[in-house]
This record gives C-alpha cells, structure tokens and sequence, in this order.
C-alpha cells in the first residue's frame, strides 16, 4: 500500500509523512513537540496540510520516533480544535484531548519497521485449536506480582504455559486504547493505538513474536460496530457536530452504543487500514471481528474481501450470532462463532435431552468446512464475563442465561460430577468438526470460592475477585483438568481425521444416552463414544456401532482416567478389541465420559 494513500503518521527519507480525513475542516496544521508529555503552550513545530478532497497531507522534515503531535483543526466558522491522530500508532493514555485544553495528551510518532521478527507460518485452518484470554487479568493474581493489572509482557511469560496445553493460537480480547485503564476492551477509544496499561507497540510486537517463538498463532479481537461511551477520539472529530460527527453520521445503533457510517468509503477505509495494521505491522496469524451482525452486511464483505485477497493465510472469524452460512458464503470470512454449540451442551451436560442436543450441534450444515465455525462448548468471554456482580441477563433468576463457568452452571468446583462434565465437554470440543476455543481459566476449573459467584470479571466487584486465579490453576483439581485439556488437543492435533471434513454418526443409544460417530481422514479412522448418562458401563460389555468399520482398536483417550480426577479402570488400557460380527466394537464406557478409539489395523 503506498504511503500516500494510508492515514496516520508515516516516517519517510525525508522526515515524516501525516494524513488525516477531515472534510469539514477550513485548516489542518501538525503540531509537533519533544517531551514527555504535552506541552500545552504553542511550543513545538507547526506545519500546515494540504487538502485533496476530504483528506489532508504533509511531510515535515526532521521528525523522529518519540516525538510527540496532534492535529490543528480550524473550523469553518474559525474554531480551532486540537485532535489525536485518528490513526495513531501510539498515544499517551485515552484520556481525551477534545475541549480540554488542559490535556496533556498526544499521539507518538512510532515505528516497527526495524523489529526482527522470527519466521512464523499461519497455522493451516483446520489446525486452529484456540485459547482465549484477557490481557490485564490473565497474569497476577496469585502469581507473586506487585500489581493487579497485567501487561503484554506478563502475559506472554504464560505462553509456554499454553503450549504445553497443546494450544495452537491465542486470541486476546480487544488491545486498542480503551478508556480508563481497565476494561474487558470492548469500548475503543483510540482503534490503531495499543491500550497504554498493556504497554507500547514495541510490547506488542514483542507480544507476537514471543507467541510466535512459543508455537502460538496470534488472533486479534476488533471492535468495528460501535465506539465506546466516552474517550472516542473520533467524536465530532473535524468540528462537524451532527450525530456525533464524519465518523458517526448514519451509522447504525447497536446495544452498545454508536455505530459508525460504515456507508462512508472513508469510514470503511478506516476500518480497512486497521485491520491491516494488525496483519501486516503485527504479523497476526487472524482477526476476529466483534459482533458482525451490527454492521451493514454489503460494506463489511467490501472490506473484508480487501483483506482475504491481500492476506488469504489469516483466519478471519465473525461473531456473527446467531452463525449464517453468508457470512462466509458471501461476506468472506474465513470461519463464524457458533454460539449454539455452548448453550446446547451446556443443556445437555445439564440433563435435557441430552443425546439430541448434542447430536445436532456435531456437525457444520451450510459450511463448506468444519472450519468454518469456532465451536466453544466450555463457554466464550460473553458466557464466563458478568459486569453485574452475578446478575448479567438476569443471571441470577434465568439459570439458562447465566454468565458462570461451566463447572459452576453444572454444580460447583467441588462437585465430581460437574468436573466430569466439563472434561466431557473439551474433548468433545476437539473431537467434533469445527475449530476448538477455550476462554481462560476452563482449562482448570476456576470458580470463585461460593458455587453461585464464579464467573469472570476485570477485577473486584461486589462479590469478590475475578480474576484468573493462579493458586487455582495450580491446585490437584486444576491440575487434573489442565492434564485433560493437554491430553485432548495433543489427540487432535496427532490425529488428522479430528481435523478433516469428516463425520459419520454410527451409534444412537437413546435408552442409555451414548452416541458414537466416526471420523476419518484416508487411513486415520477415529471412533469417539459419547456418554451422556449416570451409567457405567464395565466388564468391556458396551457395544459401539463403527458404521460398517472393521478392523482392530485401541483407546487414546478417556475422560475418566484416573490423572483426570476419574478412577482406574475405567476406560480400556491394554484392551485392544476388535470389530464383531455384529458390527460393533466392545469397551467399557464410563459415565459423563468421552472415549476416543482410534483403529490401528
């Protein structure tokens, strides 16, 4: 992309480069200083832009990385409004410039060009296995840290620890300066610049390739449907007032506040250049983009079919709730967040009609590709978030819409059963079609001390701490989890018929609530038994339909082992059968289980 048609503060042989959109403007000058902070007397360089239709350039000599600068805008009726740079790669903080001339605020002129980054390849998609995470709270608590926040750099000191969980890719929630300096970063304030608690682009690049270096893809969460409450450097931003101003005008309302004019190709162009900023100056391996349904359907599928053209390799996700086959048909993403997988299971692992429910969220009906949909049955950040100390969508009155953790919507940390279920639910996460995402802390049960409170939040709030806890993650029931968790995606990423377009349903026990499917991939034949009842069934007496399959078996993963919290004997090591006449294979299933087979000859 040449210089001259990208937004924002570009540093050339000649000094720096400076673009920025403001058709209402009479007059655009760049104000540069040195310093540490925002000097608010009219110390620094001042240059003035030149305009060409609605957008305003200019290079001026002499600037360096650090320097600080804002934009000058001068009205029509001779206002003079001082404004970050809509695309700034790094501000000072999200504290707002607008009518405040006692601000102290500015964008920082920034530069990556010189990171060394280590050779990385995107993941192929079917090789996608998910771990979502919160930036500021994932290290901390627990973890010998003097502060409560996390940055970039704590963070990635966990990814080791993900990588020894067999996860291929992180996802943190949204990482763009927000306002204040704790969210759950769904209020954007200033979209190309990273939040300041969390640290400077330098750390994020860091960030990625210390990912990178740990065998982890990289997916961003962008927040393009709607601008936060406050600290919207984009507000009124050339002095034109109407509904919020050019960014604003038209845009559609969401839940959350004001959506942009994404029918401006301007807007759209914004939105098109941030994202890419995260491909191209942060090497990420995908995007996901927040709640797609807010956004006008034809402008979205322009911008992103700029984006699958230029980089076809990254995974671009939508939340796009509820999942349609257009959004991948047409509008060009790669895959969709299924939030119906979650809500089913979780009414299945809670005893309705279990067998069905589960049997209709297997496969990818409409999709070309398993792929196609992110499947997360333990639960996404909007499940296991609350922002009402327990009582988000009347969770504390509507059980089904509660927003816990699964092993508190199932009966509590403490209760066997309800952490059956949950090692129940990730393996058959990664063993059903579509691509496996885990939010942080289900890999080792985290729950607040009282069954009713565990569900996550930023920090403190009325009901305790929320935050990733790491003397759980550490205690002897997360370690059994965390040892499921590991033992699950090491099987299927060893095993390329859990990652093919394959699905054959074999097994259909309505009385007793096992269900048994197929996948395969040429010679890899994977068998999967799926208990959904109180029932064990011992003495290698339970015969499961292999569709037709013969041929010999052994097992490679059981979710009531004894190093999962299960017992021993209950699945069947050193028990190999074989295909009977009858068209079954013979093995103990245990009750809430997942036993995986895979035929060896």
């Amino acid at each position: 992309m040449d210089v001259t048609e990208r937004i924002g503060c570009w540093l050339v042989p000649a000094g720096a480069f400076f673009r920025v959109w403001a058709p209402h403007a009479a007059q655009v000058r760049v104000v540069v200083q040195t310093g540490e902070r925002w000097d608010s007397d009219e110390a620094g360089t001042v240059s003035a832009l030149t305009r060409t239709g609605g957008y305003w350039s200019v290079t001026v000599p002499g600037v360096r990385p650090g320097d600080l600068y804002r934009f000058r805008v001068t009205t029509a009726d001779g206002e003079v409004l001082d404004r970050l740079d809509p695309a700034a790669r790094d501000v000072l903080s999200s504290e707002l410039t607008r009518d405040d001339p006692d601000s102290h605020n500015a964008s920082i002129v920034s530069t990556g060009h010189d990171f060394q980054w280590a050779p990385f390849e995107t993941p192929r998609f079917e090789d996608f296995v998910i771990y979502q995470l919160h930036v500021g709270t994932f290290a901390g608590r627990g973890d010998d840290r003097p502060t409560g926040w996390a940055t970039f750099a704590d963070a990635s000191r966990k990814f080791g620890y993900l990588r020894d969980l067999g996860f291929t890719a992180v996802q943190p929630l949204p990482v763009q300066e927000y306002a204040m300096d704790r969210s759950w970063g769904y209020n954007p304030a200033s979209f190309f610049a990273p939040e300041s608690s969390y640290g400077s682009p330098a750390d994020l690049r860091r960030f990625v390739d210390t990912a990178h270096r740990s065998g982890l893809a990289v997916i961003f969460d962008v927040v393009y449907n709607h601008f936060g409450h406050s600290d919207n450097v984009l507000w009124e931003y050339d002095g034109y007032r109407d509904h919020g101003g050019i960014y604003v005008e038209g845009g559609q309302q969401t839940p959350w506040g004001p959506g942009p004019a994404w029918w401006k190709e301007e807007v759209q162009d914004f939105f098109y250049q941030n994202a890419r900023m995260y491909l191209e100056e942060y090497r990420a391996d995908g995007l996901r983009f927040d709640a797609t349904t807010q956004i006008n359907g034809q402008h979205l599928r322009h911008v992103v079919g700029r984006l699958r053209a230029e980089f076809p390799d990254r995974y671009l996700i939508a939340e796009h709730l509820p999942d349609d086959p257009w959004i991948v048909d047409e509008g060009h993403f790669a895959a969709t967040w299924c939030a119906d997988a979650h809500h089913e299971a979780q009414r299945a692992l809670a005893g309705q009609d279990p067998l069905r429910r589960i049997k209709d969220i297997l496969g990818w009906d409409g999709y070309d590709h398993p792929w196609n949909l992110v499947k997360y049955l333990l639960g996404s950040h909007d499940d296991i978030g609350d922002q009402q100390e327990g009582d988000a969508e009347d969770g504390l009155t509507n059980w089904d819409r509660q927003h816990r953790y699964l092993v508190d919507q199932l009966g509590g940390r403490g209760d066997w059963t309800a952490r059956a279920k949950c090692r129940l639910a990730w393996a058959l996460n990664v063993t059903m079609p579509g691509t496996p995402m885990l939010f942080m802390g289900s890999e080792c049960l985290q729950a607040a001390p009282q069954v009713a409170w565990g569900y996550w939040h930023d920090g403190v709030d009325g009901r305790g701490d929320h935050r990733f806890d790491w003397t759980v993650a550490g205690d002897e029931l997360g370690i059994q989890m965390r040892r499921l968790v590991g033992a699950a995606n090491r099987v299927r990423l060893s095993d390329a018929a859990l990652r093919a377009d394959s699905l054959d349903i074999t097994h259909e026990d309505h009385d007793n609530q096992v269900l048994g499917f197929v996948r395969q991939a040429g010679d890899d034949v994977v068998l999967v038994v799926v208990n959904l009842s109180d029932r064990t069934f011992g003495d290698h007496g339970y015969g499961v339909g292999t569709g037709g399959r013969d041929g010999r078996w052994t097992q490679v993963l059981c979710t009531q082992d004894a190093d999962f919290g299960g017992w021993d004997g209950a699945g069947n090591a050193f028990h190999e059968p074989w295909t009977q006449p009858d068209g079954r294979v013979y093995v103990n299933v245990p009750q809430w289980s997942v036993v995986v087979l895979r035929r060896i000859n």
